[in-house]
């Protein structure tokens, strides 16, 4: 079995004081996961499979939640040392953990400048102001954040998804609660749900296209276990997220996409527009226009802040494992890794360059490039769960390891069979070949230069 580079990263020396708790380790996760598309990605998955797209969603929520039982299972057995790249290390090789830990920080890099990207075309409308002049300002604001100590920081993204949840649950109630006082509730929403060429308009098979397409906007669900490495009782912050986690976000999802489609006929939902606002302008919600704008501002926000942490403390990490230049490891007084959050940065604002200044080619590519990468990172995640439950007795889920090893090519599979995903998995493949290639080379040159 292979060992790591070197010990596993985490703020060890900061006082408990400072650290997180378990309720911020949940909303960091959160934070990453529920960003601009939930409020507007969700018409594009209803419009792929129509209402049985609830169907998709448990799929995907099954999916995830298997990789979180598998994350913290090898997260308990290193005692909450290091995150999923340090047990890849050790389980994998440093190989694997090369690939699989710069393709996450690539996948959250881009996913930092897309957010502010998103975010600064809305500021730009509402301000009048060109949209790089929105996203510089985001960029700058989650610059500051992820500046503080951990437990500030801790308490800013825990208030911006608090925010976020607390819409969610609103935007569920009272859609629920109409139905309720509608005199009809059960008709409206079955008539919106069947009327429309039914439960599978676009038959059985849209429904599996559509689950590995949710599972990537699942992503996020991981960070619990790289953020728990920073909390003052990580084990503990592993357990609770590894539990409930996977299902709150499932709830939140799926609770809004059924609401959606029981006041809206699922036809009438449109790709690239908001089903959120539609549903509140459908119930005559007062200033809704400017609810959901503000919403998804605050998810833009959080969202940009958590993917900021994830990469920066993802190139730490790479760098404990001399996997990453070693001035990545240097940190602030306040645990802070300053050189990967400015490294983080630089890659933000190349996204967000390329959106300005390539809107039509680079951009795209950058953005489809990153899609696929998830599957790819849960799929060596089951690998070393496998490989580590071959050699030990305490292992209690290989058949699920096994199982998720089959099933996670299946989906990537599914990805390069529909057209409009096919360009994006092949330029996943793309990243990750890439990245194979200069594992070989920088491994090498590590081992010649030990030598």
């Amino acid at each position: 079995m292979s060992q790591p580079p070197a010990s596993p990263s985490s703020s060890s020396g900061a006082p408990a004081a400072s650290r997180f708790k378990g309720l911020h380790v949940a909303m960091i996760s959160i934070g990453g996961i529920i960003g601009a598309g939930l409020f507007v990605g969700t018409s594009a998955t209803i419009a792929a499979a129509g209402p049985a797209v609830l169907l998709s969603y448990l799929a995907a929520g099954i999916v995830v939640w298997l990789v979180m039982r598998l994350l913290g299972g090898l997260a308990i057995n290193a005692r909450g040392q290091g995150s999923f790249i340090t047990h890849i290390a050790t389980h994998n090789g440093p190989r694997a953990a090369f690939i699989t830990g710069w393709s996450y920080a690539f996948l959250w890099a881009v996913t930092a400048g897309a957010q502010a990207v998103a975010g600064g075309m809305i500021i730009g409308r509402l301000a009048g102001v060109a949209p790089l002049w929105g996203a510089l300002v985001l960029v700058a604001i989650a610059w500051t954040i992820n500046r503080l100590s951990l437990r500030h920081y801790g308490q800013a993204e825990t208030g911006l998804s608090i925010f976020k949840l607390l819409f969610l649950g609103g935007f569920i109630a009272l859609g629920l609660g109409w139905l309720a006082l509608s005199g009809h509730p059960f008709a409206i929403a079955l008539d919106n749900i069947t009327a429309h060429g039914g439960i599978f308009p676009k038959g059985s098979w849209a429904v599996i296209g559509a689950v590995p397409m949710i599972v990537q906007t699942f992503t996020g669900c991981e960070i619990a276990i790289i953020a728990a490495t920073d909390s003052d009782r990580p084990l503990r912050a592993i357990a609770h997220t590894m539990r409930r986690l996977p299902l709150q976000v499932l709830f939140f999802y799926a609770g809004s996409v059924l609401v959606i489609i029981s006041l809206l006929p699922w036809n009438g939902v449109h790709v690239g527009q908001s089903p959120f606002l539609s549903v509140l302008e459908y119930l005559r919600v007062p200033l809704a226009r400017y609810a959901a704008i503000a919403v998804t501002l605050v998810a833009v926000l959080s969202c940009l802040n958590s993917a900021v942490y994830v990469v920066s403390r993802t190139l730490r990490e790479l760098a404990d494992l001399r996997l990453a230049p070693q001035k990545l490891t240097e940190e602030t007084d306040r645990q802070v890794p300053i050189w990967s959050l400015r490294l983080t940065t630089l890659l933000e604002l190349a996204v967000i360059a390329a959106a300005i200044g390539s809107p039509e080619t680079l951009y795209p590519v950058l953005l489809g490039s990153s899609g696929g990468l998830i599957l790819f990172i849960y799929f060596m995640i089951a690998i070393a769960y496998w490989l580590w439950a071959r050699q030990s007795q305490t292992a209690t889920a290989l058949p699920l390891a096994k199982g998720l090893a089959v099933l996670i090519p299946v989906l990537g599979a599914i990805l390069l069979i529909l057209p409009s995903a096919r360009g994006d998995a092949l330029l996943s493949l793309v990243v990750i070949l890439l990245l194979t290639l200069t594992s070989l080379t920088f491994i090498t040159r590590r081992c010649l230069n030990r030598a």
